[in-house]
């Protein structure tokens, strides 16, 4: 059974690293896969300029 067939359309895409997670284990308004993605995010929307 393909990850795929387990979670249809429940996976999303981390915005920092880019692997796919399923949505219930996604933290950061279902943006981030970990802590260190997360802390990375915020730090990125903080102090970059262009995010935003």
């Amino acid at each position: 059974m393909s990850v795929h067939e387990r979670f249809g359309n429940r996976l999303r895409r981390c915005r920092h690293c880019g692997i796919r997670v399923p949505r219930g284990e996604m933290i950061y308004n279902h943006r981030a896969c970990s802590e260190d993605c997360a802390d990375e995010l915020w730090i990125r929307e903080k102090f970059d300029p262009y995010v935003g």
